[in-house]
């Protein structure tokens, strides 16, 4: 048997067992799930698994590729709704304070939770990343929170971004919009990479919503890594030490500074949203140029 061949065949192994492990977890855990719910979880755990089992790598290596990521992700998703399950996180987040009440209740466990809580964030749930930085910083203090929430932000982009490349437009306008998904996408096609530099290292913009219209432009992975790790974990940085109060209080000489931030943050603002809407505002469509016609005169 030759290596190749071996390789082949402990791939299909690993991944049609990881389809069969995903199957019985979504019998136990999505059993009080809606049918249509638990159905689909099946189904396409299952499908996965047949499919790579009977396809040959070789000839369909694009299936197969594609495939193994729609189980992965599959996978990745369905193991993180049972911890979050089994923790009580859906049932809980509800502000900072509920948010915070729940870290600390899962002991040594909450870091790990913390960081999928950001993931999460970055793709679906609808916490301000603010409150998240907030309950960070007051937890595992700033600097490991930093840590936590810029790794937990990163993966999240990262997962946004390959949604967008794996399964197209159609998902994307699913989840965030048809309108924002052409305006975006269209955006980031047309004025280039640049402009995607200057949205994501600034504020106001909505990075977790950038992400996934990137994914359905002609971005690169190496690139979209590139910009999302170096320009997410600024603002990140600012909101984990700043935001607590460990740097600057919230009395005394710091009240001072933070009404200087805050006429500073307005002034930015100010100049963000001038800068916003100027390259937002579509390309006007050059109308074209009727010809004349010439009118034949009639000769009598």
């Amino acid at each position: 048997m030759t290596k190749e061949r071996k390789k082949g065949l402990i791939f299909k192994a690993v991944f049609v067992f990881i389809a069969l492990g995903m199957v019985v977890l979504s019998c136990i855990f999505l059993i009080e799930a809606p049918r249509l719910v638990l159905l689909l979880a099946i189904i396409i755990f299952s499908s996965c698994g047949v499919l790579i089992a009977s396809s040959d790598a070789t000839k369909n290596e694009t299936i197969v590729k594609f495939l193994s990521v729609l189980l992965s992700f599959g996978a990745i998703a369905l193991i993180t709704y049972i911890i979050l399950l089994s923790t009580g996180v859906l049932d809980r987040i509800t502000d900072a304070e509920a948010l915070t009440e729940l870290i600390r209740s899962t002991g040594y466990w909450g870091m790990l939770v913390f960081f999928l809580i950001v993931v999460l964030e970055v793709v679906m749930l609808p916490i301000p990343s603010a409150a998240t930085a907030f309950v960070g910083a007051k937890l595992f203090s700033p600097f490991p929170a930093f840590l936590i929430m810029s790794a937990g932000t990163i993966v999240g982009s990262i997962i946004a971004f390959s949604l967008g490349k794996i399964f197209g437009q159609k998902l994307v306008a699913w989840m965030i919009g048809k309108e924002k998904t052409e305006k975006y996408s269209t955006l980031l096609n047309e004025k280039g990479k640049g402009i995607f530099v200057l949205m994501m290292l600034f504020p106001f913009f909505p990075d977790d919503i950038l992400c996934l219209a990137a994914g359905v432009t002609k971005m690169s992975y190496k690139f979209f890594i590139l910009v999302v790790s170096l320009t997410r974990p600024v603002f990140i940085a600012f909101m984990t030490f700043f935001v607590g109060g460990n740097i600057i209080p919230f009395r005394g000489w710091g009240i001072g500074v933070w009404i200087g931030i805050f006429a500073l943050s307005l002034i930015m603002l100010f100049i963000i949203t001038k800068f916003k809407n100027k390259i937002m505002k579509n390309k006007p469509q050059k109308e074209k140029k009727q010809k004349p016609t010439k009118i034949k005169e009639k000769t009598t």
